[in-house]
């Protein structure tokens, strides 16, 4: 299970990369993508993740829990908020658009990070968690093969960045795999409430900031609660 959740985070940045360049983004359906998959992350977190997590470990899980929320606003300073679906290009030298590698170094960091709990088979077969993980990573990796496409950065190497983040959930895995040879149960645990902090971060951003103004149309509307009572229907 463990190989095909890493198979799965792999290979969510490369298709995105493909149909970007070939179909280029929807900005509306991507706007109800991100409310929707905004709102079945965060509700899968408050209704199944977190209370099993605090029964498993105790108050310190919180802990980690707030580390987690507090490392995404740290992360978010250098990718702009990609996690959430905004999309930046940045002018540089002449009028070259270039896509830092401070972006891409936060959105790898992010991505390795939530990876490292999918080392652990429960997490890994935890079928509504990998869902709404899968959900949010989807318009991330659109909106990163997006910024690579209107950044003017060539093509070689624009595929290459994308490799790279495909990469790092699935060097968040075996990292953890590794770790879980010499460290005990807790550690990965912890990386969970680590994981489960950034999401709640993201989730709860995608919510209020996934359209102009940050104000709810009733698509937008639809989508939150559409997310939350599947979410609800996945968890019992």
């Amino acid at each position: 299970m463990t190989a095909g959740v890493a198979l799965i985070f792999f290979a969510l940045p490369m298709t995105a990369g493909i149909l970007v360049r070939s179909l280029g983004p929807d900005r509306k359906c991507l706007r109800l993508l991100l409310s929707f998959s905004g709102a079945f992350l965060v509700s899968v977190v408050f209704l199944h993740m977190l209370p099993e997590l605090y029964e498993a470990e105790g108050a310190m899980i919180g802990a980690w829990v707030l580390a987690g929320f507090l490392l995404q606003v740290v992360l978010e300073f250098f990718s702009e908020g990609i996690e959430h679906g905004h999309i930046h290009v940045h002018a540089h030298a002449g009028s070259a658009l270039v896509l830092p590698w401070a972006t891409l170094a936060s959105l790898c960091l992010h991505s390795f990070t939530e990876g490292m709990p999918f080392a652990d088979e429960r997490v890994a077969g935890d079928l509504p968690f990998l869902t709404g993980v899968v959900l949010h990573k989807i318009p991330m990796a659109i909106a990163l093969a997006t910024v690579l496409l209107r950044s003017g950065v060539p093509k070689g190497l624009s595929w290459l960045m994308l490799t790279l983040f495909a990469l790092a959930a699935p060097l968040g895995i075996g990292t953890g795999m590794l770790a879980g040879d010499w460290m005990d149960g807790r550690f990965l645990f912890s990386m969970l409430g680590l994981a489960i902090g950034m999401l709640l971060h993201i989730g709860t951003t995608i919510i209020f900031e996934s359209a102009p103004d940050h104000r709810f149309d009733a698509a937008r509307f639809v989508a939150v609660v559409v997310g939350v009572a599947l979410a609800a229907l996945s968890v019992h």
